[in-house]
């Protein structure tokens, strides 16, 4: 069970504002993340991550405490198995895309990086930097960056922005496949309503 109750100051375009999450989620399912723009959303999977501290607040992952504000309790990134895919990619510029999704594996396993590389049509690719990729072959390189990391969680902030419509159906049938086999956590942050309303075990409205 993941368990999530922070209170953490905003700062917005109109004012000041308060980020509040009192919720519980099962490990192992998908979590489709919601809000207007500006709202906090990024901000909390910063929190979740451990990259900022929440004002306030608990985060523990079956009953591991990630973050107690109260006992000063406050795991690093690198210690609490989560996994960020940025809206902006944030890939390494010197890397090719191979590299760049081999550079997060902590097992090396090479069968399930030409498999990402395969299905999100990156073969042909996997010897390119970022700086000749366009923004959606971009876009499935952080996603498969994230995927290999097989870590316990994986935070997706508009994983699907820049693809076409059949691309996208691939990363989101890998997103699945990857929650139902390996039981990884997603918490997905989408502007899409519907964007995996056949799938989602819980859907988040951050106001």
């Amino acid at each position: 069970m993941i368990e999530i109750n922070i209170k953490h100051q905003i700062f917005t375009s109109s004012g000041n504002q308060f980020l509040e999450i009192n919720e519980q989620f099962e490990e192992g399912s998908i979590i489709h993340v919601s809000g207007d723009s500006g709202i906090g959303k990024t901000t909390f999977f910063k929190i979740i991550s451990g990259l900022i501290a929440p004002d306030s607040g608990l985060i523990t992952v079956n009953n591991t405490v990630l973050t107690d504000t109260k006992s000063k309790t406050f795991l690093s990134p690198q210690k609490r198995d989560i996994a960020l895919m940025f809206q902006h990619y944030a890939l390494f510029p010197n890397m090719t895309v191979k590299k760049n999704i081999e550079f997060a594996q902590k097992k090396k396993d090479e069968e399930i990086i030409n498999h990402l590389l395969e299905i999100f049509n990156l073969e042909n690719l996997k010897n390119a930097v970022p700086s000749r990729l366009s923004g959606g072959q971009q876009q499935r390189v952080a996603l498969a960056r994230t995927l290999v990391q097989n870590a316990r969680i994986a935070l997706l902030d508009e994983p699907f922005s820049a693809v076409d419509p059949s691309m996208r159906k691939v990363m989101k049938e890998e997103i699945v496949k990857t929650s139902i086999n390996e039981g990884v956590t997603f918490f997905v942050i989408s502007h899409n309503e519907n964007e995996f309303e056949d799938y989602t075990h819980k859907k988040l409205v951050i106001r």
